[in-house]
């Protein structure tokens, strides 16, 4: 899932330059600036690991565990609602 427009369509994050989420229902919260992850209201940094599955561990910079899909602290971008579903190979 890419942290600014929680899309999974095949496109490098550090380049993506949405400013709505994939499916245009929301604004997108974050922007890459110089290949920071920024909140777009406040230049306040991101931390990019949060935002992967496996989380981020670090206890140093807690105030960048932020959703960058909704804001949330208790998850990340991949696992956040907002988030494209994988598309099922499955056809009924």
């Amino acid at each position: 899932v890419c942290a600014v427009c929680l899309g999974r369509t095949s496109h490098n994050f550090i380049e993506c330059t949405a400013v709505r989420l994939w499916d245009s229902s929301f604004p997108a919260v974050a922007t890459r600036v110089n290949k920071q992850l920024l909140l777009r209201s406040s230049d306040k940094p991101l931390c990019v690991d949060w935002q992967r599955a496996r989380g981020c561990s670090s206890h140093s910079h807690g105030e960048r565990h932020v959703c960058s899909g909704c804001l949330s602290t208790s998850h990340g971008a991949q696992l956040c609602p907002h988030a494209q579903t994988t598309a099922s190979s499955h056809t009924i």
